[in-house]
């Protein structure tokens, strides 16, 4: 192929002023450069290649330095026709391009791989010979009448091109190739000069137009897909890849806009997405109904599960929220007729803030005609529907009313939690931005949630009630142990019945007028709060005839007495000791005596542990006349008494030697650090899990 003389002075126009290739890639259009085609730029005045794409310069063995001239880009990319003979340069597709002529298609060989080339000037305004043309390979693989074929298809395939020239009035179409014309129906001669708003209709997107515009303004490549119309009024979806053309100067030129019907795509996609969204739909209310029946299947044991009021709402709005509402609350009225909200939760952790000022401005800002005041007072469940104005009309504190607008409402279910034919309280589902709304069918799981609801409450509080008169009477009966100089000691107190929380277990620790110190611990038949009542006697009555100043075992046998003769309970165990403190002088002593009681454990200072005590004698209330014997241990600074009742030890399946064992190795391996610390380990040791009997514990270390 033979190229038009080429000097330097040509080659510099066709340059411009920067042969920069990062500023070539600029004035190639976009859309092409980033192609996966090969696409050539020629400048027509100098026949020069002035830009390529990567494509483009790949069909060359080594990148060329651009500008080069047709005829030398020709030879380095070894262009031929498919034949053996090939063809004489000057009538080739690419010269023809280059003299102004356009071309179609038609096969090439390119470095002996089979393409097609296709090309067709960019106009430039009269009497500019810097005019320039587009060049574009197509791959294809094939050879013979499959060449014939595919060249064909190609053409009938072909992207439509149009080109404007921005530097005329209102950017006038200058060029449109055949696939313009079979896609819009209209003729080369009847849309040249004329703007290419005539494709657009009443139903064009102005967004999408305006986007076109912008990119005009703007010389920006954009790919933009708006609707358009035929020149029969028929629409079609036009996807239009705009790019700003550059001549060699750097001077905008053309816009070049590579069309492509997407009418198909679009249907399919929009037909693709109502199939997608009528199956979103079912699924939705599939999971809807699921989560309904999850809900109440679920609600009944949690709610059941615990005793605690606070435990049991905190269920309830963990299942409501986000399987119910996106949002919930619920109101409980005390018992001094006050209404709280008690319990909330957001689907939203963030919004965690809210709720709780929201719950410290509530309910004192709600109206009369609140639907929560209105089902308070036995009004029906209610449905609705929330907007600013319902708000407005609900609400009186305005910072209640901002808290709410920024939790945000969509619709709003309240129900009354009924127990005992009264309303203690109402629960609240709340919608907010999520998209969902309530129905009559969540109207009726709601109801249904809450009178589970009210049920757990109502036990709840009852069970409440009740454990807090058990607690009352437990925390007057046990002692607080007083500070004794000289002596380091700890108590623990656990019920083996959850119903009452008390028993009969008990312990005692007291300094008596002579200085010496009284240790006791006592069990009372029984497992109730007729137990604790007697043990509570029982400690005051030791407490007095201590405090007269009698021996241990004269103290338990006018306890016995008078247990029997005012009756003041069946039978009861109790060991009664009296400490007298180490001094210079020399150790402590303790003076023991046991009704029936099990044997306390001594801890020496070298680390040895026994039980002391002696024979145990005949329970507290079994006879009368009987005289019970006293035994008498020294207690070396650094010794540690452990007194105990019988559910530390006794256990079911285990005997109670073995458990008097444990209980000897558990001490043994106590810490040597504090009775508070000793107390731990014995428990943690032996009273472990569930507890069969209550259990009380002294620890008294002589310092």
């Amino acid at each position: 192929m033979s190229g038009r003389p080429l000097d330097e002075t040509v080659i510099a126009r066709a340059a411009g002023e920067s042969s920069d290739p990062s500023l070539q890639h600029e004035r190639l259009p976009r859309v092409l450069h980033d192609s996966p085609v090969a696409v050539l730029l020629v400048d027509l005045g100098s026949g020069c290649v002035v830009q390529a794409n990567p494509a483009g310069r790949a069909l060359t063995d080594a990148p060329p330095s651009l500008p080069q001239s047709v005829a030398q880009w020709s030879a380095d990319a070894d262009l031929r026709r498919p034949s053996t003979t090939g063809f004489a340069v000057d009538d080739g597709p690419v010269e023809r391009i280059v003299s102004g002529e356009v071309v179609h298609g038609e096969p090439v060989l390119v470095g002996g791989q089979l393409r097609w080339v296709t090309g067709f000037p960019i106009p430039g305004e009269d009497g500019d010979d810097r005019a320039q043309a587009l060049v574009v390979f197509f791959d294809l693989d094939g050879s013979g009448h499959d060449v014939e074929v595919r060249d064909r298809a190609v053409v009938a395939a072909g992207l439509s091109f149009t080109i404007s020239d921005p530097r005329r009035p209102d950017n006038p179409l200058v060029f449109v190739n055949p696939a313009f014309e079979r896609t819009t129906g209209w003729s080369r001669a009847e849309v040249v000069g004329r703007n290419c708003r005539f494709l657009q209709g009443p139903a064009t997107d102005p967004d999408a137009v305006q986007r076109v515009r912008d990119a005009l303004r703007d010389e920006q490549h954009a790919t933009i897909t708006l609707l358009n119309h035929r020149k029969d009024g028929t629409a079609f979806w036009n996807e239009l890849s705009l790019s700003p053309v550059y001549d060699a100067s750097g001077e905008l030129t053309h816009f070049v806009g590579i069309q492509a019907d997407v009418t198909s795509r679009i249907h399919v996609e929009r037909e693709r997405e109502q199939h997608l969204e009528a199956e979103r739909a079912a699924r939705a209310a599939a999971e809807r109904a699921q989560r309904q029946l999850a809900l109440l299947a679920e609600a009944t044991s949690l709610l059941a599960a615990t005793l605690d009021v606070d435990e049991s709402l905190d269920r309830l709005t963990g299942l409501a929220v986000p399987l119910m509402a996106d949002w919930c609350t619920v109101h409980l009225v005390g018992d001094d007729g006050r209404v709280q909200r008690v319990a909330a939760r957001h689907r939203d952790p963030d919004l965690l803030p809210l709720l709780r000022r929201l719950e410290e401005l509530q309910p004192t800002g709600l109206t009369d005609d609140s639907h929560t005041a209105t089902v308070l007072r036995g009004g029906p469940p209610v449905l609705v529907e929330v907007d600013d104005d319902v708000l407005v009309q609900g609400i009186d504190d305005p910072e209640l009313l901002e808290v709410y607008r920024q939790i945000g409402m969509r619709s709003v279910i309240v129900v009354p939690l009924r127990a005992r034919r009264q309303v203690v309280g109402v629960l609240a589902l709340y919608t907010d931005g999520s998209g969902r709304t309530f129905g009559e069918d969540d109207l009726a799981t709601a109801a249904d949630l809450a009178r589970r609801a009210a049920l757990a409450v109502d036990n709840a509080r009852l069970y409440q009630r009740e454990h807090d008169v058990a607690e009352q009477l437990q925390r007057s009966l046990l002692p607080q142990l007083p500070q004794v100089a000289g002596l380091d000691r700890a108590a623990r107190y656990l019920p083996g019945s959850t119903a009452a929380q008390v028993g009969g277990d008990w312990y005692d620790l007291f300094a008596l007028p002579d200085g010496t110190v009284g240790i006791a611990i006592g069990d009372v038949m029984g497992h109730d709060l007729a137990a604790a009542a007697s043990m509570g006697q029982l400690r005051s009555v030791l407490q007095s005839y201590a405090w007269q100043g009698s021996s241990p075992a004269v103290v338990l046998d006018r306890l016995d007495q008078l247990v029997q003769g005012l009756a003041m309970a069946q039978l009861a165990t109790c060991v009664y000791g009296r400490l007298d403190l180490p001094s210079p002088d020399g150790p402590g002593r303790l003076r023991l005596s046991n009704a029936g009681h099990l044997p306390p454990a001594l801890r020496s200072p070298d680390g040895s542990v026994r039980l002391i005590g002696g024979p145990p004698s005949l329970l507290v209330g079994a006879a009368l006349g009987t005289s019970r014997e006293e035994v008498e241990e020294q207690l070396d600074p650094g010794s540690t008494l452990v007194l105990y009742t019988d559910g530390l030890v006794e256990h079911r399946g285990r005997g109670i030697d073995e458990g008097l064992a444990a209980l000897q190795a558990a001490v043994a391996s106590a810490p040597d650090a504090d009775a508070d610390a000793i107390c731990e380990h014995l428990l943690s040791q032996l009273a472990d899990g569930a507890l069969e009997d209550d259990v009380a514990v002294l620890v008294v270390r002589v310092l």
